[in-house]
């Protein structure tokens, strides 16, 4: 997880080599992203539950 010095929004770094935010590759309302309690990647919202963008992990809101 990297937080924009710009904008001061976060995301991940290993699926973004620049903030998304401030190139408008996504808008702040298109995808919630947490912090992975089991690997520190990044969960995202997939419509059902929080999954892990690079482990297995998931959970229910």
């Amino acid at each position: 997880m990297q937080m924009c010095p710009f904008c001061d929004k976060v995301y991940d770094e290993s699926e973004y080599s620049y903030c998304p935010y401030c190139s408008g590759e996504l808008d702040e309302e298109d995808e919630e992203i947490r912090p992975c309690p089991e690997c520190d990647s990044c969960l995202h919202w997939d419509g059902e539950e929080w999954v892990c963008s690079n482990c297995d992990y998931t959970e229910e809101d």
